[in-house]
């Protein structure tokens, strides 16, 4: 006697058992393929966002450095700027005192 099989609610026997056993048996492999094929998209897109996210990351370090940097060279062009008129003012003979200020009568 062959085992007894159902399927949906029918008796199933013979031929018409491993048909229904093939078919779901396909069914399966194709659920793990698309299983399968989802991770390694979203493996994929994981690594997208990772390069994505190092490449901010390295920016943004880029972009303190440079602010850095500007700060500095404002400050030195003032040191020389002001250096500058100090010089003029010494070889004009000029005090030394900012001449922004009026004069008080």
């Amino acid at each position: 006697m062959a085992d007894i099989y159902t399927a949906g609610g029918e008796v199933l026997m013979g031929t018409l058992r491993w048909e229904k056993e093939a078919a779901q048996r396909l069914a399966d492999e194709v659920a793990e393929v698309a299983d399968e094929l989802k991770r390694v998209r979203l493996d994929a897109e994981e690594a997208v966002l990772e390069v994505r996210a190092k490449s901010l990351q390295t920016e943004l370090v880029a972009k303190q450095v440079e602010k850095k940097l500007l700060a500095r060279t404002t400050k030195s062009r003032e040191r020389e700027l002001l250096r500058g008129r100090n010089r003029m003012r010494e070889l004009r003979g000029a005090d030394i005192a900012p001449t922004d200020e009026e004069p008080t009568p």
